[in-house]
């Protein structure tokens, strides 16, 4: 699930782990990390970013 972090979150998916996500961040992630996100309100549903055809490389 592709989400857009709208403040800092740190998503504990095991006890030995922890994945930081810093605002701004658009990512996918898990089902779990998304809806985790999404419930304390740290994060919004986005779409996949698009492509540009033209990414400024010769």
């Amino acid at each position: 699930m592709w989400v857009r972090f709208t403040a800092d979150f740190d998503w504990k998916p095991t006890s030995q782990s922890i994945i930081a996500y810093k605002a701004g961040m658009e990512q996918n992630v898990t089902r779990a990390c998304a809806e985790a996100a999404l419930a304390v309100e740290k994060a919004v549903k986005c779409s996949r970013p698009r492509k540009d055809a033209d990414d400024g490389k010769a």
